[in-house]
């Protein structure tokens, strides 16, 4: 089920994820909703769901999934989504390290200026127990800048005011900012480039 929200001011995803907590939103591969973290205690999941096939350029879309997801799914003990059979494409970048995640969803309220993205498996912090996930969580915001949620190799960035940039239609994003002190790394540079 997708949500329709509006973009408020620069209020990062955590409240969003407050919203999936009370059951809206989540991914068709599940049917619910988000409930706490992306493997760290602020982060969370942006609205809207999976769906369509995806995977990597000249890939299957099984094989683009199972990358994202590490084979796991909302059955398992606390993962809560998983965003990952989508066509959308994510390069981020945490100072020096860079990941490429595929499989992920964009979504856009046209006339509410609302454009959110996400990838990746959504755990709940404390619960999850398996191996480390990455998850990135975006979105514009009403002052025109964006919200960043990122898990990268087990740490989570959050940033909050950063730049955002959507073009080709609504089918491309680069995010840019820097990492509050709720981070695991406070100050560093996150960037987020994104392909629908």
């Amino acid at each position: 089920m997708r949500r329709k929200t509006r973009a408020a001011g620069s209020v990062p995803l955590i409240i969003v994820a407050g919203l999936l907590a009370a059951g809206c939103g989540g991914s068709a591969a599940s049917g619910g909703g988000g409930t706490d973290a992306a493997a760290g205690p602020a982060a969370g999941s942006s609205n809207g769901g999976s769906s369509g096939s995806g995977g990597p350029a000249g890939g299957s879309p099984a094989a683009g999934a199972a990358s994202c997801s590490h084979g796991l799914t909302p059955a398992v003990t606390g993962v809560v989504d998983v965003f990952c059979s989508g066509t959308a494409k994510f390069h981020v970048r945490v100072g020096s390290v860079s990941k490429d995640i595929v499989g992920g969803d964009c979504h856009s309220v046209p006339g509410d200026n609302v454009w959110t993205a996400s990838a990746g498996v959504i755990t709940q912090y404390g619960v999850y127990k398996g191996p480390a996930v990455d998850s990135v969580a975006v979105n514009n915001t009403s002052s025109g800048g964006g919200t960043i949620q990122l898990t990268l190799n087990g740490k989570t960035y959050l940033v909050d005011g950063g730049t955002f940039d959507l073009s080709d239609g609504a089918k491309a994003a680069h995010l840019r900012g820097k990492a509050t002190s709720e981070s695991d790394g406070p100050g560093a540079l996150v960037t987020v480039d994104i392909t629908c």
